[in-house]
Protein backbone atom coordinates (compact mmCIF):
# COMPACT_ATOMS: atom_id res chain seq x y z
CA UNK A 1 0.00 0.00 0.00
CA UNK A 2 1.47 3.46 -0.88
CA UNK A 3 0.30 6.62 0.12
CA UNK A 4 0.74 9.64 -2.27
CA UNK A 5 1.39 12.77 -0.33
CA UNK A 6 2.49 15.09 -2.66
CA UNK A 7 -0.54 16.50 -2.71
CA UNK A 8 -1.53 16.95 0.26
CA UNK A 9 -1.45 19.90 1.95
CA UNK A 10 1.02 21.16 4.75
CA UNK A 11 -1.66 20.48 7.46
CA UNK A 12 -2.01 17.12 6.76
CA UNK A 13 1.50 16.34 6.34
CA UNK A 14 1.56 17.45 9.93
CA UNK A 15 -1.20 15.08 10.70
CA UNK A 16 0.68 12.38 9.60
CA UNK A 17 3.90 13.43 10.93
CA UNK A 18 2.48 13.11 14.58
CA UNK A 19 0.48 9.93 13.96
CA UNK A 20 3.56 8.67 13.02
CA UNK A 21 5.53 10.14 15.36
CA UNK A 22 3.23 9.35 18.67
CA UNK A 23 1.42 6.19 17.59
CA UNK A 24 3.35 3.90 15.35
CA UNK A 25 6.86 4.37 16.30
CA UNK A 26 6.74 4.02 19.93
CA UNK A 27 4.59 0.15 18.78
CA UNK A 28 7.67 -0.50 16.52
CA UNK A 29 9.99 0.64 19.16
CA UNK A 30 7.70 -1.65 21.80
CA UNK A 31 8.09 -4.51 19.11
CA UNK A 32 11.94 -3.95 18.60
CA UNK A 33 12.38 -4.38 22.11
CA UNK A 34 10.03 -7.39 22.67
CA UNK A 35 12.54 -8.31 19.89
CA UNK A 36 15.65 -8.14 21.39
CA UNK A 37 14.88 -9.88 24.14
CA UNK A 38 13.40 -12.50 23.14
CA UNK A 39 16.55 -13.16 21.21
CA UNK A 40 18.63 -12.37 23.99
CA UNK A 41 17.01 -15.24 26.39
CA UNK A 42 16.47 -17.39 23.31
CA UNK A 43 20.71 -16.84 22.97
CA UNK A 44 20.82 -17.71 26.74
CA UNK A 45 18.64 -20.63 26.96
CA UNK A 46 20.70 -21.97 23.91
CA UNK A 47 24.44 -21.54 25.14
CA UNK A 48 22.84 -23.58 27.95
CA UNK A 49 21.63 -26.58 25.92
CA UNK A 50 24.55 -26.62 24.53
CA UNK A 51 26.67 -26.62 27.65
CA UNK A 52 24.57 -29.38 28.89
CA UNK A 53 25.14 -31.25 26.31
CA UNK A 54 28.49 -30.86 26.02
CA UNK A 55 28.91 -31.59 29.76
CA UNK A 56 26.36 -34.89 29.37
CA UNK A 57 28.46 -35.71 26.10
CA UNK A 58 31.89 -35.56 28.13
CA UNK A 59 30.04 -37.75 31.09
CA UNK A 60 28.92 -40.35 28.71
CA UNK A 61 32.29 -40.67 26.83
CA UNK A 62 33.99 -41.44 30.68
CA UNK A 63 31.31 -43.88 31.71
CA UNK A 64 32.05 -45.18 28.31
CA UNK A 65 35.75 -45.55 28.69
CA UNK A 66 35.23 -46.83 32.41
CA UNK A 67 33.47 -49.82 31.31
CA UNK A 68 35.66 -50.53 28.58
CA UNK A 69 38.53 -50.15 31.13
CA UNK A 70 36.22 -52.66 33.76
CA UNK A 71 35.71 -54.85 30.23
CA UNK A 72 39.26 -55.23 29.39
CA UNK A 73 40.15 -55.67 33.48
CA UNK A 74 37.65 -58.69 34.18
CA UNK A 75 38.67 -60.35 30.49
CA UNK A 76 42.56 -60.18 32.06
CA UNK A 77 41.03 -61.75 35.30
CA UNK A 78 39.15 -64.50 33.78
CA UNK A 79 42.42 -65.25 31.95
CA UNK A 80 44.83 -65.42 34.73
CA UNK A 81 42.35 -67.84 36.72
CA UNK A 82 41.88 -70.01 33.54
CA UNK A 83 45.97 -70.16 33.44
CA UNK A 84 46.13 -70.81 36.61
CA UNK A 85 43.61 -73.60 36.58
CA UNK A 86 45.43 -74.89 33.68
CA UNK A 87 48.92 -74.91 35.44
CA UNK A 88 47.20 -76.95 38.40
CA UNK A 89 46.20 -79.75 35.78
CA UNK A 90 49.52 -79.56 34.03
CA UNK A 91 51.57 -79.76 37.12
CA UNK A 92 49.84 -82.19 38.99
CA UNK A 93 49.81 -84.56 35.38
CA UNK A 94 45.74 -85.10 36.04
CA UNK A 95 42.51 -83.78 36.72
CA UNK A 96 41.45 -84.03 40.40
CA UNK A 97 39.89 -87.66 41.22
CA UNK A 98 36.28 -86.57 42.17
CA UNK A 99 36.00 -89.51 43.86
CA UNK A 100 39.73 -88.48 46.26
CA UNK A 101 37.65 -85.22 46.41
CA UNK A 102 34.70 -86.38 48.24
CA UNK A 103 36.41 -88.42 50.51
CA UNK A 104 38.49 -85.57 51.37
CA UNK A 105 35.56 -83.11 52.08
CA UNK A 106 33.93 -86.04 54.18
CA UNK A 107 37.08 -86.57 56.18
CA UNK A 108 37.06 -82.61 56.69
CA UNK A 109 33.99 -82.83 57.42
CA UNK A 110 34.11 -85.21 60.53
CA UNK A 111 37.26 -83.41 61.76
CA UNK A 112 35.42 -80.01 61.77
CA UNK A 113 32.18 -82.13 63.42
CA UNK A 114 34.65 -83.18 66.03
CA UNK A 115 36.42 -80.33 66.87
CA UNK A 116 33.18 -78.87 67.64
CA UNK A 117 32.33 -81.23 70.14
Amino acid sequence: MTLETHNWSYSAHQELHKIVKDEIFPIVNQVDNRVQNFETQFLKEAAKFVGDFKFLAKKADESLAKHKALELEIERLLKAVFSQDIMFVVQNNSVVDTYNLQTELERTKERFENYII
